[in-house]
């Protein structure tokens, strides 16, 4: 169970949002700014949508029971949108091809990343398939529509001649920060959020939509009329 535990940490804000700072500067460091504001819309409406799907559950019990979805896996999301990304940018410019073996790496991990939160307990299987395909949309829309542009326009070589600094950054992160177990609190903040909005006084639960449904399927109560079946009196 550990190595799920460790392969789950990839996918973890702490570790994802740092990398994907460094990423935004990075395209605005070489003047690609296009790129970077493509990056920054996609990015922000994925992990948007994310959050929004977590606050109705959690504070409203929206969300679909027959799938068992109560929003969308947050570790698959940053995950799907992030590492192919990352992985791409940090190849060799010269070589376009191994810049996409680098993405499918990432991508790879990505996958993995998702399917640990199954074996944790974490989410449904429809949650991280929802995760995944929301994160690969942003990574996958965002290379797609990028690849052209780097293959064009090369930047200056004094620009390119910087990236060792960000290599070994984003390196340690990539390295120090699963393998130390730190993680972000984003869940018990998601939840004081919901709480705060709905103004209940404790988050909505898988369990809760199985109570609703035994409350609906009740059988109907006994009826209460007197009968009228003629009494029988002692002869």
């Amino acid at each position: 169970m550990w190595h799920w535990h460790l392969i789950s940490r990839f996918g973890d804000a702490a570790l994802l949002l740092p990398c994907a700072a460094l990423l935004l500067l990075s395209l605005c460091h070489r003047g690609e700014w296009r790129a970077a504001r493509d990056w920054c819309l996609a990015f922000a409406a994925a992990a948007g949508l994310t959050l929004a799907s977590k606050l109705a559950f959690i504070g409203w019990g929206i969300g679909v029971p027959a799938l068992d979805f109560t929003g969308f896996s947050g570790h698959s999301m940053m995950a799907a949108s992030v590492l192919p990304v990352l992985l791409h940018r940090l190849a060799p410019g010269r070589r376009p091809r191994l810049g996409w073996i680098a993405a499918t790496l990432g991508a790879s991990l990505a996958l993995l990343v998702g399917y640990s939160r199954l074996p944790l307990g974490a989410h449904s299987l429809s949650e991280v398939v929802g995760g995944l395909a929301l994160g690969f949309a942003v990574s996958g829309g965002y290379l797609l529509a990028t690849a052209p542009r780097r293959r064009q326009r090369r930047p200056p070589r004094w620009r390119r001649s910087r990236r060792a600094p960000l290599l070994l950054l984003i390196g340690a992160l990539l390295l120090g920060v699963p393998a130390s177990g730190a993680h972000a609190p984003t869940e018990q903040w998601i939840e004081q959020i919901a709480l705060y909005l709905s103004g209940r006084a404790r988050p909505f639960q898988r369990e809760d939509w199985q109570r609703r449904e035994a409350a609906t399927i009740a059988p109907p109560a006994a009826s209460t009329f007197p009968s009228t079946a003629p009494s029988s009196s002692p002869v």
